[in-house]
């Protein structure tokens, strides 16, 4: 009975993230790259630094060392490791989401100019990545990390469209403001 309502809640919360994200839609435009480099020097982003969130999750090593009698042990001590990088990295996503969003109200309190509909969007793409990280966080932590391994990639794609969002947020403030921005963010005044 309990894992009936633990699946239930985990597939609620899912097609929430899911519709969520539906509505959202794909970003207006990609900013320049320019601006993305600019973002990644002020911004320190670990869990996005880590490009194979899909392969930590993937579960063929894992199967692979199930298939061997003499290897049980050492399978159940990857799937318990595994599990540990895996909680570890949503939970640096959990971070760098965040910071994304402190580093755009900061934007916006140096004087980067936004609209109703941009706080909106970002207010549902933040909301959205926090319902779908602590859902797949939840079900790593109770189903193990094999569980929900294809949910990783939009679980950083949605954190990769906040960051896309603080330079969209970056590339409306003059170029040659971003040292200073850079300075005062880095020195802790944000």
């Amino acid at each position: 009975m309990i894992d009936l309502i633990l699946f239930t809640t985990v597939g609620v919360g899912l097609l929430t993230g899911f519709l969520a994200l539906s509505f959202l839609g794909p970003p207006r435009k990609l900013p320049e790259s320019s601006v993305m480099t600019a973002v990644g020097e002020m911004v320190r982003l670990d869990g996005l630094a880590f490009t194979n969130g899909a392969g930590l999750l993937d579960d063929a090593e894992y199967r692979l060392l199930c298939s061997n009698m003499y290897l049980q042990r050492v399978a159940k001590s990857f799937r318990k490791e595994r599990q540990e990088l895996a909680l570890t990295w949503i939970s640096m996503l959990q971070t760098d989401l965040r910071t994304l969003l402190r580093f755009h109200r900061f934007l916006i309190s140096r004087g980067a100019s936004s609209n109703f509909q941009e706080e909106l969007e970002i207010l549902g793409t933040y909301v959205a990545s926090v319902v779908l990280l602590s859902i797949l966080k939840t079900s790593i932590y109770t189903l193990g990390p094999f569980a929900l391994c294809r949910t990783s990639r939009c679980a950083r794609g949605l954190v990769s469209r906040m960051s896309h969002t603080a330079a969209q947020t970056l590339g409306r403030m003059p170029a040659v403001g971003w040292p200073e921005l850079e300075r005062s963010w880095g020195s802790g005044l944000a």
